[in-house]
């Protein structure tokens, strides 16, 4: 965007709409050059019981964003990050916190507008985010865990953001963290996932409810109510189950960095989504959990960052990305 004499901002280059699509809300932003996030919106997701419905809404949005900006505002392309998303085939294969099924998000999207469109993991979009314009730039080797509604997470080896071969690498939600344990979005019993997210943490503090005595306000409060912001409040003014459940899900996230960092060397594992929004109440039970299961020599190497950036802002950056990256505004001039 540029300003011209007569004070009229004016942009430059081609706009790419990209898209957060997470279990509970979904964020949209308009993005210019360089990764300038010219506006954004979020909907819930939840409010959807078919991706048809999604879509519709979805393309609403984007054409008020567009609408809204100063000409010229030229849309070329849309870039989509979702949760269990496959790349190659541009389907979102029925991903555990939706009820889609399997749907091919990338043709229903184009239907609306015309235009290239992509559609990437969303912890893998993130993490492009990430290393392109947030904390991991410049690295070569890193993990992204985004903690929301489930665990999303991105590897970047050597450089390349990892896909696999179905394009479903990274599903460490759906590593297994306790034999026969809870059961999980996804049918398996005992998923990182139902312990370490936003509704496996809910699910903790009920657990710790029903086994423990001490009084907590969280009592009063229905699982339906419950949100991480307010169990992180009481933690801060001493609730002992709050500071329980976040002690709890720390240890789970240590571990799981732990195994990760065997698996992959990485410089660093950053955080991201709003679970970490309990800081250190969180942080530091992960951090000390870490130390305890990790070898050594990623004790000492390993960087353990969390994402300074709003909640969607770097998968919406990095879905931006990889339209550019797959020549959106090549195709659509």
């Amino acid at each position: 965007m540029r300003e011209t004499e007569s004070g009229i901002r004016e942009f430059e280059g081609d706009l790419i709409a990209g898209v957060d699509i997470g279990g509970t809300n979904t964020a949209v932003g308009i993005v210019g050059d360089e990764g300038r996030l010219l506006s954004r919106s979020a909907f819930p997701t939840t409010d959807h019981e078919t991706a048809g419905e999604f879509v519709r809404h979805l393309a609403k949005t984007i054409r008020q964003l567009v609408g809204e900006l100063p000409p010229p505002a030229r849309l070329c392309g849309v870039g989509m990050a979702a949760p269990a998303a496959n790349w190659r085939t541009g389907t979102v294969e029925s991903p555990a916190n939706l009820r889609w099924g399997t749907v091919d998000l990338v043709s229903m999207v184009r239907g609306e507008f015309g235009l290239p469109v992509t559609i990437s993991n969303d912890a893998n979009a993130a993490l492009l985010g990430e290393m392109t314009y947030g904390v991991a730039r410049g690295m070569s080797n890193a993990i992204l865990i985004t903690l929301g509604t489930g665990l999303g997470a991105g590897i970047a080896v050597d450089g390349a953001i990892v896909q696999g071969e179905n394009g479903a690498a990274g599903e460490f939600g759906h590593m297994n963290m306790e034999l026969h344990g809870r059961q999980c979005g996804c049918g398996q019993r005992g998923c990182a996932e139902a312990y370490v997210s936003a509704t496996g943490f809910k699910r903790t503090v009920f657990a710790l409810l029903a086994e423990r005595l001490e009084e907590s306000e969280l009592r009063q409060t229905s699982f339906g109510a419950l949100t991480a912001d307010r169990v992180s409040a009481l933690a801060r003014t001493g609730d002992v189950i709050a500071l329980a459940a976040l002690e709890v899900t720390g240890r789970y996230l240590g571990r799981l960095m732990a195994n990760l960092a065997a698996a992959f060397d990485p410089e660093a594992i950053i955080l991201g989504g709003g679970l970490v929004g309990a800081g250190d109440l969180l942080m530091e039970p992960a951090r000390r959990a870490f130390m305890e299961s990790a070898l050594k020599r990623y004790t000492a190497t390993v960087r353990i960052l969390v994402s300074p950036s709003n909640e969607g802002q770097m998968a919406i950056l990095g879905a931006s990305r990889c339209a550019r990256q797959t020549g959106v505004t090549a195709e659509a001039s």
